[in-house]
This record gives structure tokens, C-alpha cells and sequence, in this order.
């Protein structure tokens, strides 16, 4: 059954909070993703430098995940709901900026470890509080396009954001003694720092505070929310969302979609440098295709979710192709098709990824919504602090891709069967 159409005040109303708070967001979100990712394309060169072995890299990579960005997702959401939006979002963005760029400084191992940990830290709340602020202004029809359109910013990240990293390492320049990925590391931990002073003035705290939009507008985005909200489940206490078992599938979900995803990101660069070799700035190309495959995919399984109102199918059916996809390309000896396989397999899985969140929040009140959005960032994000240390273990002990290949490709099958499992679980009981 498709969702009924939308009136043109309606997509003028979407329009203007996409362009005006979505699309910041957005943008925040790709320098989060760029600044957090870029050791991927600096390990070509920083790994033999600072004396890094594939499994010390792999742990390094995962303690963003440790406790900084998982443990303190829940403070950093519990602050935004406190402070409001503008203040969250500049002392957040200014701090990550600030660890971002000392990270050109690193000399050894352990500085290596601190800083990503500190990263962690310092990202912790972001992504799961610009999905908070998504669900607050967005009604709940426009959901799915709005948090995936926050999405869509890691890939982007990827597709330019990889070469972008390998082109600034190849520079020959240097600024304050820095070169290669050092100078990488110095421009986009401050070009962050700068886009964070200056998003005191693109943000607003509340909907009534929004210049941008009308007195009508104000008003009518304010009824559809709180209309949204009548319709969630009955209230049972801030954290009864905890003893429903359709809420923990849906969390396992999340880190199912995520070990994909992060395993994608920490180590596609150097599977790609193993393979076919090259500059970083070339390495970073090549390893940028398949993050065009998950963008479009969020794209066009998010508009088709809102269009027709459904999600479990949109999930399992874009994670299967993921899956199967990803593992053809491991399968099937290298040729111009490897190519359209890891297409294909970003496809699913951006797919997969945009058609999620409407789930769990479907499953949360207006009260909980908050909360329920930070536990399963909270243990979706293990992911990486358990995949990307895994499959640097497994690269070290064997040589090659092959077991995290078939690993990465189980778990992204799982998520599909847990969707399926999920729609055709009971709605949960009122509490009582």
C-alpha cells in the first residue's frame, strides 16, 4: 500500500528543513566521517612509519569505538537534550576538530591509540544526535529520507573524501614542517574546527526559533510531530523500551549493517593497494567506487520506502544483495565485473542502512526516542570495536582477505534474516 501523496505546502515545508537543518547536519556528518576514516588512506604511508603492524592498526582503529564513542553516546545526547541544538553541535564539532588535527603530530604507537580514543570521545554523540534532531523537526512520513539523507553522509565521505586524502598526501608541500599524510591529517582536522565556530551561526534550537520558516509552517510541522507522536506505543517508563525483544532485533540489525559497513571503510584501501598498487591519491579512486554503490543506494531505497510506506522488505532485500554481492567479488577472479560487484555490493548496503531507523523508532515514544537512539548507536557501534581489531587479527595470522570476506558477508545476511524475523514478530503489548 503506498503512503498517501503529499501536498505541495507539505513539500515546500520538507524542502526548506532539508536545506536549512538536514543538509548542515549533513555536512557535519562527513567531516565526522572523513576525520574518524582518514587512517585508511594515511596507513599507506603513517603504518610503517610510527612502526604499525596490521593488528596494532586494526586496534587502533577499533578504540574510536571503545569506550569514548560507544559509553558516551548516552551523556552526549542527554546534554544536547539540555543545552540545545547550537551549543551541542559547536563544542562537539570544535573538540573532535581539535583531536582530528593533533593527529598529524603523532610520533608513536601509544600517541596513535590516545588519540583515537580520544576521537571516539569527542564523536560520541554527534551521529546519534543529529538522527535526534531529524526526528524532532521531520514528520514521520519524511523520516526515512531525512535520517538517511544524515546517512548519506558516509559515503560521500568515502567517494571524495578517500581521494581527497590521497591527493593532499601527494602534495609537494608542506605546512608548519608537515607533508604526506601528516599534512593530510593537519588541513582536514582544521578545515573541521573552522566548519564547527561556524555553525553557531546555521543553527537554531527549536522549531519556533526557525526565521526561515513561516508562522503557518511553524505551526503545521509542530501538529504532524506531535501527531507522530500520539501514534508511537503507549508509555511504560523512560526505559521500558528495554524489555521489548523487537527493539533488541532491530539493535542487532544495526551492528550487523555496521560491521559491514566499518569493515568496508578501514580496510578497503589497503586490499586495493595490495591488488592492483599505486600512488595514494590513485588507491584512494579506486577505493572510492563502492561508496558510490551505497550512496545511490540510500537514495533510492529511502525514497522508495517513504513512497510505499514499508521497511522490513527494503532492509532484507538491499542487505541480501549486499551480501551476496560482496562475497561474488571475493569469489569470482578479478576482472571488469570486481567492479561492478563491490558497486553492487554498496548498493545493498547503503540500501539496507537507509531503510533502518524508521524500525526502532517506530518502537519508541516521543520520551524515549532520545534514549532508544543512543542504545542502539551504543551497541551498534561495537561493531567496530570488535570487527575492525577481528579482522586485523585474521589478516596478520593468515595474509590475506578471505576469512574477514566470508565473516563480513554472514553478518550482513544476518541482518536480512533478523528483518524479516522482526515483521512478522507481534507489536508489542501496552505496558500496564
Amino acid at each position: 500500500m503506498s503512503a498517501p501523496a503529499i501536498s505541495p505546502e507539505e513539500g515546500r515545508l520538507k524542502s526548506k528543513i532539508f536545506w536549512r537543518l538536514i543538509a548542515p547536519l549533513t555536512f557535519l556528518i562527513f567531516l565526522s566521517s572523513l576525520d574518524r576514516s582518514n587512517i585508511a588512506i594515511a596507513a599507506l604511508e603513517m603504518n610503517a612509519e610510527i612502526g604499525l603492524s596490521p593488528e596494532m592498526y586494526g586496534r587502533g582503529a577499533g578504540l574510536f569505538f571503545f569506550a569514548g564513542y560507544i559509553l558516551l553516546q548516552y551523556p552526549h545526547t542527554a546534554i544536547l537534550r539540555r543545552i540545545h541544538a547550537r551549543r551541542w553541535v559547536v563544542a562537539t564539532v570544535v573538540f573532535w576538530g581539535s583531536v582530528a588535527t593533533a593527529m598529524a603530530f603523532i610520533q608513536t604507537p601509544d600517541q596513535f591509540y590516545v588519540l583515537r580514543f580520544l576521537l571516539g570521545v569527542a564523536e560520541g554523540g554527534f551521529a546519534p544526535g543529529a538522527t535526534y534532531l531529524a526526528t524532532l523537526w521531520m514528520p514521520k512520513r519524511f523520516r526515512a529520507s531525512a535520517v538517511g539523507g544524515t546517512m548519506l553522509a558516509v559515503p560521500i565521505s568515502q567517494v571524495i573524501g578517500a581521494p581527497l586524502s590521497g591527493w593532499l598526501m601527494t602534495l609537494p608541500l608542506e605546512i608548519a614542517g608537515l607533508g604526506g599524510w601528516r599534512l593530510m591529517m593537519f588541513v582536514e582536522g582544521a578545515a573541521t574546527v573552522l566548519c564547527g565556530l561556524a555553525a553557531w551561526f546555521v543553527f537554531v534550537d527549536r522549531i519556533q526559533d526557525a526565521r526561515w520558516l513561516s508562522p503557518d509552517e511553524k505551526a503545521f510541522a509542530a501538529a504532524e510531530i506531535e501527531k507522530d507522536a500520539k501514534e508511537r506505543p503507549p508509555e511504560g517508563g523512560s526505559l521500558a523500551f528495554l524489555a521489548d525483544l523487537r527493539f533488541w532485533a532491530a539493535t542487532a540489525m544495526w551492528f550487523c549493517l555496521l560491521a559491514g559497513a566499518l569493515g568496508m571503510m578501514f580496510w578497503m584501501a589497503q586490499v586495493v593497494k595490495q591488488i592492483v598498487g599505486g600512488d595514494p591519491f590513485q588507491v584512494g579512486l579506486i577505493t572510492a567506487l563502492p561508496w558510490i554503490g551505497v550512496g545511490a543506494g540510500m537514495l533510492l531505497n529511502a525514497w522508495h520506502s517513504d513512497l510505499t510506506g514499508e521497511r522490513y522488505w527494503h532492509l532484507a532485500g538491499a542487505a541480501l544483495l549486499g551480501g551476496a554481492a560482496m562475497l561474488a567479488a571475493f569469489l569470482i577472479p578479478p576482472g571488469w565485473h570486481t567492479v561492478v560487484l563491490l558497486l553492487l555490493a554498496g548498493l545493498g548496503l547503503g540500501g539496507a542502512q537507509s531503510a533502518f531507523w524508521p524500525i526502532p523508532i517506530s518502537l519508541l515514544t516521543r520520551e524515549t526516542t532520545g534514549a532508544g537512539i543512543t542504545v542502539v548507536n551504543m551497541v551498534g557501534n561495537t561493531a567496530g570495536l570488535i570487527m575492525t581489531p577481528l579482522i586485523g587479527v585474521i589478516r596478520q595470522q593468515t595474509g590475506d582477505f578471505g576469512a574477514p570476506v566470508y565473516l563480513l558477508t554472514g553478518v550482513t545476511v544476518l541482518a536480512a534474516l533478523l528483518a524479516l524475523a522482526l515483521r512478522a514478530a507481534p507489536a508489542p503489548k501496552a505496558a500496564v
